[in-house]
């Protein structure tokens, strides 16, 4: 015996908090212009740390574009196969992204590797002012793009680019004036070196984060076994099982579980129970989508639940918050 409902608590939903796509369109321009003028110092001056910083901006320049895509994205309306909307995307642009800066990481280091073994002579003073107006330009956007970089990993991603580019320019700074006046030629690709250190170490991160949700891991906030010992202190629930957790996009955490119940609950029993699921979840779990059955087969090992003649029975429950 099936009896399909639908029991939902719209009191609340989930939100997406993610920088305004304009921001991300302006900081994709100035970072482009900059970019080319940068990488034109860089080889006028001999400057391994500049060229460097010129093609970590570059990719910076990809980062802003994709992510200022994924925010059009994420609001586009659930379509034909899509059913789960675009809240993926995000999760894909902010994995291309810290991918390409492991890749540029790789190759600075290659390349200041080189300029160990055979170093050149630098023009430290050219490198000063570029590396000073690139720390003032990748500050500022940094500082535009920070407020939501704790709510979105696209978001982070973007503002990783932009904070690491500052961090890389501050690097070029010193190393231009340990070139100007005490003529040390290891300064420039030591400081290569040490940005893209940094960089691979930030980009890691995100590429882990980034993974756990393609991979549909439970999200680091949510505790699996004090999940399933709320939902079984919820009377009259027996048991808990075939719990599955994980995350489509940012703020959009999904539950699906089996629920043993006795088989005397009626309908209205198990709509109420399964509120009240709902309602915890989303309260001390940050769960705004689920998907519960509940099921009267004998399966409740404690000694109250009494089960009846009739066997086996499922009540499927869905819940979204909005």
């Amino acid at each position: 015996m099936e009896d399909p409902m639908s029991g939902s608590s719209g009191h609340c939903g989930h939100s997406h908090s993610t920088t305004n796509s304009g921001k991300m369109w302006l900081s994709l321009l100035i970072t482009l212009l900059f970019c080319a003028g940068e990488a034109i110092a860089g080889f006028m001056s001999h400057s391994l740390a500049l060229v460097s910083d010129s093609g970590h901006n570059l990719g910076d320049a990809l980062a802003l574009g994709l992510a200022a895509y994924a925010i059009r994205a994420v609001q586009k309306p659930t379509a034909g196969r899509h059913t789960y909307g675009f809240h993926r995307v995000p999760i894909l642009t902010a994995l291309f992204n810290a991918s390409t800066l492991v890749v540029i990481a790789l190759f600075i280091c290659i390349q200041a590797v080189g300029r160990f073994l055979h170093p050149a002579p630098v023009d430290g003073a050219l490198m000063i002012w570029v590396a000073l107006a690139a720390l003032v330009m990748n500050t500022v956007i940094a500082a535009a793009l920070h407020g939501d970089a704790k709510h979105s990993l696209n978001n982070r991603a973007a503002f990783i680019h932009m904070a690491g580019d500052a961090i890389s320019s501050l690097a070029v700074v010193l190393a231009g004036l340990l070139v100007r006046y005490t003529d040390w030629r290891y300064a420039d690709p030591s400081a290569s070196m040490l940005i893209a250190l940094f960089i691979m170490y930030s980009a890691i991160n995100i590429v882990k984060d980034a993974a756990d949700i393609l991979m549909e891991k439970a999200p680091k906030n949510v505790d699996l076994e004090a999940l399933e010992q709320t939902i079984k202190s919820i009377p009259p629930v027996c048991d808990v099982h075939h719990v599955h957790v994980w995350t489509v996009g940012e703020g959009m955490n999904l539950l699906s579980c089996h629920v043993a119940l006795p088989h005397a609950c009626t309908l209205e029993e198990c709509t109420c129970i399964i509120e009240t699921i709902n309602r915890r979840m989303h309260d001390e779990f940050s769960i705004t989508h689920t998907t519960i059955q509940t099921e009267t087969d004998g399966m409740c090992a404690l000694s109250e639940c009494r089960l009846g003649p009739r066997g086996h029975e499922h009540t499927s429950g869905h819940n979204h918050h909005e």
